[in-house]
């Protein structure tokens, strides 16, 4: 297979990572932020810190009990329409030098309008080609949850966008050919590849215990790739190839004692 995108969940784990794409950014959304040793690492990666609407009391109320530290997590940016930020918590991080950005359109959800905010900062090749770190987008209300995945869909081909939890991280593998570098000691060893938003997708991938060979395509009606593993968890990395006629999610555990 002739590959077209790589991809990696390195980030987490390593600061200097040799598959980063750009300047990352980082995006914090309404629900739970991930340990403090995922959002450290983050923080310290991105080049834009963004916090949507109430994802900025999540951050806040992450250090409610250490006031000092909270100090160094001041983000860029906050946006979105402000009807979820507590006044209070938005006039801490004004004071502290973070720029606020009313995004008033109702079409669109704040992580939506966060997009297209941070693409207007950017511009769009560089857009493009950073990565995005995203949290809070995932294990809330389902239909959030759900309209935060759906997202992945509105982005450019070829951005890679990283949906980041305590449990799992998640990325959409539009059509095409892909490989994806894991790490056993940090995650998986299980995984699995979604069809959520299509009828049925034609998957053939190698370096997974089942492999599929794409006689049989995913879908909500059949079967979806659900609770797979890494071929050789016993090594360090794993390259998985995935080739796709359907745009289609990967999904990979995060080993909760590997920080």
């Amino acid at each position: 297979m002739n590959v077209e995108l790589e991809w990696s969940t390195e980030f987490i784990y390593n600061d200097n990572s040799i598959y980063t794409n750009g300047s990352p950014s980082l995006l914090i959304l309404n629900y739970l932020l991930p340990r403090k040793e995922i959002l450290n690492r983050l923080w310290k990666k991105a080049k834009s810190k963004i916090c949507v609407d109430g994802g900025t009391n999540r951050l806040y109320n992450f250090f409610k009990n250490d006031p000092t530290e909270r100090e160094k997590f001041i983000p860029d940016y906050i946006c979105g329409d402000l009807d979820s930020i507590k006044p209070e918590v938005l006039e801490y991080y004004l004071k502290r030098g973070s720029q606020k950005k009313l995004l008033y359109d109702q079409n669109y959800t704040d992580f939506q309008k966060s997009l297209m905010f941070l693409n207007s900062l950017e511009g769009d090749e560089f857009f493009e080609k950073n990565d995005l770190y995203v949290l809070g987008a995932l294990n809330g209300r389902f239909d959030h949850t759900i309209s935060n995945v759906s997202t992945l869909y509105k982005v450019p081909l070829n951005k890679h966008v990283y949906l980041v939890s305590n449990e799992s991280i998640v990325f959409l593998l539009n059509r095409g050919n892909h490989k994806i570098y894991c790490f056993p000691k940090y995650e998986g060893p299980t995984c699995g590849l979604l069809p959520v938003g299509v009828t049925e997708a034609n998957v053939m991938t190698s370096g997974l215990k089942w492999n599929l060979d794409g006689s049989f395509p995913l879908s909500f009606k059949t079967i979806v790739s659900s609770s797979n593993a890494f071929e050789h968890p016993e090594q360090e990395i794993n390259e998985v190839i995935v080739d796709t006629d359907q745009p289609i999610y990967w999904s990979v555990e995060l080993k909760e004692d590997a920080f």
